[in-house]
């Protein structure tokens, strides 16, 4: 569990003030798939490797969480040997509280490895009549509830584990696994981000995803999606920056800490070069994600939107002023009320600014660093990938 909450408190994935679900539509868009909380490429093998032995042993609906719990946090042993990172359980060990089959389930669909459109909740509730077949092509149809058993579980060309899985397993592709994935993901993902880097063997660099060679090679449609993305990612960069310049001070003016008083000139230094490099762009229009929401079937609550649109407003009339004005930002009475209101709207009584316990527990970073829409988790998992395609 601590690994988790590790991956989770990475820079720019805790969401403070109320935007993950702009942040979340364009990760999806960008890596469909994939996951913060995703830690190496092979367990979207090891999971379906593990179902299709208990299926073969024709194990009831009754039994399969508790078997699948069983065989999944039997992975960990052999792993630790390895002495390879991200390893889901290697400090919780068997009482783990997300197994794999969890973190990854929705790849497996997504990327068609599991061949029906639904939960791990209804596969565990299915699998019996899923090994077994009963229920005929005909029964099936009939029944809009109930999906076709006859079609297999996992994709025919799913690989076959190593002998003696899952001893002396590690983290590391066949060639033959590595191509299984990469078509999965080819025939599933087409035209996304993901798909071109998948492909991109050898061409995956340092940085960011938009500064990625094969990112300049995609379609118009995808290009403009990653450009929205950095664009997004910058822009708003700044409003975890003024949100935590707005705490230290409040405890500053409370206690009068020397740790407070470094904050404080930390984050208007910080807010200061954002303000440059926001300046330096052209002023962001919210009506690019607003139709990108629509195109993807995102909905984007009504106050997630205005407190965007005000942001990028305001943010437009200092930027745009002045080069000189990147103070401006940091002390502007209106960019303070948006934030300090956007953080009581989503926390009430919670709210940093009003729970004193809450404005004492702050570890002077909350929420920090840009967007970066799961790129640190999906370099990880197309390291595994590329590895195995060379292999």
């Amino acid at each position: 569990m601590r690994r988790i909450l590790d991956l989770i408190n990475e820079p720019g994935t805790i969401d403070e003030m109320g935007l993950a679900t702009l942040r979340d539509g364009l990760s999806e868009a960008l890596f469909p798939g994939t996951s913060t909380i995703q830690t190496r490429l092979r367990y979207v093998l090891f999971v379906p490797w593990i179902y299709r032995r208990l299926e073969a042993a024709k194990t009831s609906s009754a039994d399969v969480a508790v078997a699948g719990r069983r065989a999944e946090t039997a992975l960990i042993h052999p792993l630790r040997d390895s002495s390879e990172d991200g390893i889901i359980g290697a400090r919780a060990g068997a009482s783990l509280a997300r197994l794999p089959s969890s973190v990854y389930w929705y790849a497996l669909v997504r990327w068609g490895v599991f061949q029906h459109d639904r939960s791990r909740a209804w596969y565990h509730s299915n699998l019996g009549r899923l090994a077994r077949q009963r229920l005929s092509v005909a029964a099936a149809a009939d029944d809009p509830g109930v999906m076709d058993l006859h079609r297999p579980s996992w994709h025919p060309r799913l690989p076959t584990p190593p002998d003696g899985f899952p001893a002396g397993i590690s983290f590391a592709l066949t060639h033959e696994e590595a191509d299984f994935v990469e078509g999965r993901i080819e025939e599933r993902c087409a035209g996304t981000l993901l798909a071109h880097l998948a492909a991109a063997v050898g061409q995956v660099v340092e940085g960011p995803p938009w500064v990625q060679p094969a990112a300049r090679n995609v379609s118009p449609e995808v290009r403009e999606l990653v450009e929205l993305a950095r664009r997004f990612s910058l822009h708003v960069e700044g409003v975890p920056l003024l949100y935590n310049l707005l705490l230290a001070e409040r405890r500053h003016d409370l206690h009068g800490s020397d740790e407070d008083e470094a904050w404080i000139d930390s984050y208007q230094g910080r807010i200061s070069k954002w303000t440059e490099d926001e300046a330096e762009e052209s002023a962001f229009n919210p009506d690019r994600l607003w139709i990108f929401a629509a195109r993807h079937g995102v909905h984007v609550p009504r106050k997630q939107r205005r407190f965007v649109e005000s942001w990028s407003a305001r943010i437009g009339e200092i930027v745009g002023a002045a080069h000189g004005g990147s103070g401006r930002v940091a002390d502007d009475p209106q960019l303070r009320s948006l934030v300090a209101d956007r953080e009581r709207e989503l926390k009430g009584r919670r709210s940093r600014f009003d729970d004193m316990a809450r404005l004492m527990d702050w570890n002077g970073a909350a929420g920090v660093g840009r967007m970066d829409f799961r790129w640190r988790r999906v370099r990880v998992l197309l390291d595994d990938l590329h590895r195995g395609l060379v292999a």
